[in-house]
């Protein structure tokens, strides 16, 4: 269900048997090719797909739907400090339009920049980026409904410690990295009692015989 002025948000991530979605030289490589396909079908039924700035640097993602037939969701890149390359592939392929969300700590030069790319860029009132309210106006200014997440520790953190995150589809693979890159990479909660509760609503093997699929459906 869509809360009043949110989209509804689904984080999407494939983790080794040790919860981390990349590993200490940020390779991030999981998903079998079953999965990424699982990935595209996302990708093709939401209306924004959302990343974080180490995201586009460390990945370069095209963010498109590729093998399945779908439309192109709305790009989104949370990057206060408009650290993205200019040659990123986000900011070079015009299958998809791209919004980046900045900050005041962003050079207007590069706004500049971003915008002769055709890049949307909105810049928030202060230094901070408010994600709730980042997610109010996409879902009020862009009539946004459905948002899939595919974001690096960071971003998945701040997401979830402000309860955003609506629905979970984590993909467990075969590999132990013993560190890395945390599904939620923040400071953490101290305490079970004050996490965001979720519920296990399915639990699959993956057509390839050695992954599983967990989906988790916020409890509000």
């Amino acid at each position: 269900m869509v809360t009043a002025l949110k989209p509804y948000l689904i984080l999407a991530c494939a983790v080794t048997i040790d919860g981390r979605i990349a590993s200490i030289t940020r390779y991030s490589k999981l998903s079998c090719p079953y999965d990424l396909k699982r990935l595209h079908e996302l990708r093709a039924n939401v209306d924004a797909v959302m990343v974080g700035a180490n995201t586009v640097i460390t990945d370069n993602p095209e963010l498109t739907v590729r093998y399945v037939k779908g439309k192109n969701p709305l790009r989104v890149v949370i990057d206060g400090r408009l650290r993205i390359p200019l040659n990123a592939k986000i900011l070079n392929t015009t299958k998809a339009k791209t919004l980046v969300i900045t900050s005041r700590k962003a050079p207007l030069s590069m706004i500049e920049k971003l915008k002769s790319k055709n890049v949307i860029v909105w810049m928030v009132n202060g230094e901070v980026i408010d994600l709730k309210e980042v997610l109010e106006k996409l879902y009020v200014e862009l009539n946004i409904r459905k948002v899939l997440v595919e974001g690096g520790g960071t971003l998945n953190w701040y997401l979830i410690k402000q309860d955003l995150i609506d629905e979970m589809r984590i993909t467990v693979t075969p590999y132990i990295f013993g560190a890395g890159i945390s599904v939620f990479q923040g400071e953490g909660f101290k305490t079970v009692h004050e996490c965001p509760k979720f519920k296990l609503t399915n639990i699959a093997l993956c057509e390839c015989g050695n992954e599983v699929i967990l989906k988790y459906v916020r409890v509000r």
